[in-house]
């Protein structure tokens, strides 16, 4: 119950200074809002007018108070752009953003687990060679060129699917998940190469243990002293791992998004920091912290369940 509270509490506090931080980027970052929205004909004092209209000529710590409190309290302000309420803007902008994340974090496993695997039970050997050159080539290519390089071979060559006629999940549940594919596949593709290198390196660490050498004193295949014990002790260190590339599979489908034309929170957000809509940005952002911190101390709490000799 401590670990629990400890992590909670972490949690907490962690939050409240990406707020803070998210709240603040606009106050250095130049450029105003009411500028933006009246355009740069628009004399000082419609800009001055719809700034006090606004809210934005109160005091920084005024405005972060009343901020912070209403979005506890579920409303997340108003857009500047769109007149609506910022709840209702990226409400249907999750589903799609969660979806590719979830599909993009599957995608690694199922590529990542089997080869890393394959890799150690073939050591040196050819199979173990090509993959290591195709992981250092996976790992060194960023997920928006990937993205590209499937929507031309994919789109353009063999006509698989039309960039850009994105398919919504209200309409076609099944087009919706058959567009994402290639976008999932794109952001997966390296991540999947890091995490592979990743296991087999920890795989090949456990197989010197005195446990592999009584396994094999007790006649276990080696398939199976793979996948029965080294598999266990080998995957702890890669579960920290991906716990933490969760946030980098988040940030490349913000980039990815742009590439497949999907209307998800990564072109919101980009659309939005363009036109200063603070309110959008600060929700999105915030949002998104709460979604990889959940899944850290999830991790963490994962991790000390399967090895209670780990204090984290």
């Amino acid at each position: 119950m401590k670990f629990l509270i400890k992590k909670i509490t972490g949690l907490i506090i962690a939050l409240l200074i990406v707020s803070i931080l998210a709240f603040l980027a606009f106050e250095v970052i130049p450029g105003d809002p009411a500028r933006t929205i009246l355009g740069t004909e628009a004399t000082e004092a419609k800009v001055e007018a719809l700034r006090d209209e606004m809210g934005l000529n109160r005091p920084l710590p005024v405005r972060y108070g009343e901020w912070i409190q209403n979005f506890v309290a579920g409303d997340m302000g108003t857009s500047y752009s769109y007149q609506i309420p910022v709840k209702e803007l990226i409400a249907d902008k999750i589903p799609i953003t969660a979806a590719m994340t979830l599909m993009s974090f599957i995608g690694i496993l199922l590529l990542s687990v089997p080869l890393g695997i394959l890799c150690v039970r073939f050591e040196n050997r050819m199979v173990d060679k090509i993959f290591l050159v195709l992981n250092q080539i996976m790992m060194s290519v960023p997920p928006f060129f990937i993205g590209m390089l499937l929507t031309v071979v994919f789109g353009l060559f063999f006509h698989m699917f039309t960039p850009g006629e994105y398919i919504s999940y209200t309409e076609d549940i099944g087009g919706f998940l058959g567009y994402l594919v290639l976008p999932s596949l794109a952001i997966a593709l390296p991540k999947a190469a890091m995490t592979m290198k990743m296991l087999r390196s920890s795989m090949l660490s456990q197989m010197g243990q005195e446990y592999v050498r009584t396994a094999r004193s007790r006649g276990n295949s080696p398939w199976r002293i793979l996948l029965v014990h080294v598999f266990k002790n080998g995957f702890l260190p890669v579960l920290t791992f991906l716990g933490v590339m969760i946030a980098d599979v988040i940030a490349n489908s913000i980039v990815v998004e742009q590439v497949f034309g999907i209307p998800g929170l990564g072109r919101t957000l980009i659309t939005s920091i363009a036109k200063r809509d603070y309110p959008v940005v600060e929700a999105v952002i915030v949002w998104l912290a709460v979604v990889i911190l959940v899944i850290n101390v999830a991790v963490d709490l994962l991790y000390r369940r399967l090895d209670k000799r780990i204090e984290i």
